[in-house]
């Protein structure tokens, strides 16, 4: 029982460490665009409380859209600004419309692994050349792609850590077929992500709501899968 709790303490705290170590050292200090950066909080903290829960055997995760404004303020801002924001936006996550009121080290730890999301992906697009100046497949299509894919694999598997450790099961056993199945929805948003960062940076704001539509879609249509496999679940086991 000591080793298993030890184990749990060493990954949960290495990883919330991590993720306090980057937000205190790469915060940003000042902001080139405040305008734009309240904007995006504001996105965020509304994304944020719209959420969906994912069915995971025994347990429910929630997943929110709000990393579609991650990927908007790494590529017009940053990485450093979007791990702000996508701290803040996974805080509000779990602390605003939950069933139950959640273990401050599972916010915390929450938090910590999109902010190395945040980073590892805000490299991906940087070792890339990501661009907007130059639209092309090479230059922003695929950094793009790059920023979703790594975002998503990193993020999921500090999750499926976290559920590997405190489960005492390896982590093969403990990857869910339903993390891959969002995998769609991060591609989705950055290609949202893309068309806004666009619309904001030629000044043409009006059109945020037709490129944002596809993000609205998207949620729609996972809030309706999970929400009839949830219920599904539920009647097996009232059954």
């Amino acid at each position: 029982m000591n080793r298993f709790l030890s184990s749990t303490t060493l990954y949960l705290g290495a990883v919330i460490a991590a993720g306090a170590g980057l937000l205190v050292y790469l915060a940003p200090t000042h902001l080139e665009n405040p305008i734009a950066a309240g904007g995006l909080l504001v996105s965020t903290l509304v994304l944020s409380v719209f959420k969906i829960r994912l069915p995971l055997g025994k347990g429910v995760s929630t997943m929110s859209m709000a990393y579609a404004v991650d990927f908007v303020a790494l590529i017009i801002e940053g990485a450093n600004l979007a791990m702000l924001l996508g701290a803040i936006g996974v805080l509000i996550q779990c602390t605003v419309r939950v069933r139950r009121k959640q273990p401050i080290h599972r916010a915390a730890f929450s938090a910590a692994a999109v902010i190395i999301a945040v980073q590892v992906a805000g490299m991906g697009w940087t070792a890339f050349g990501g661009s907007l100046t130059t639209l092309t497949l090479s230059s922003t299509l695929l950094p793009l792609m790059v920023c979703a894919i790594t975002y998503f694999i990193v993020n999921t598997s500090l999750v499926v850590g976290a559920i590997a450790v405190t489960s005492s099961v390896s982590p093969v056993r403990a990857w869910n077929p339903e993390f891959l199945r969002s995998a769609p929805a991060y591609l989705v948003a950055a290609l949202v992500a893309g068309l806004v960062a666009l619309a904001i940076t030629n000044g043409v704001v009006v059109l945020l709501p037709i490129v944002a539509s596809p993000l609205y879609v998207c949620y729609r249509g996972y809030h309706r899968r999970w929400t009839e496999m949830a219920t599904a679940m539920l009647n097996r086991a009232a059954e």
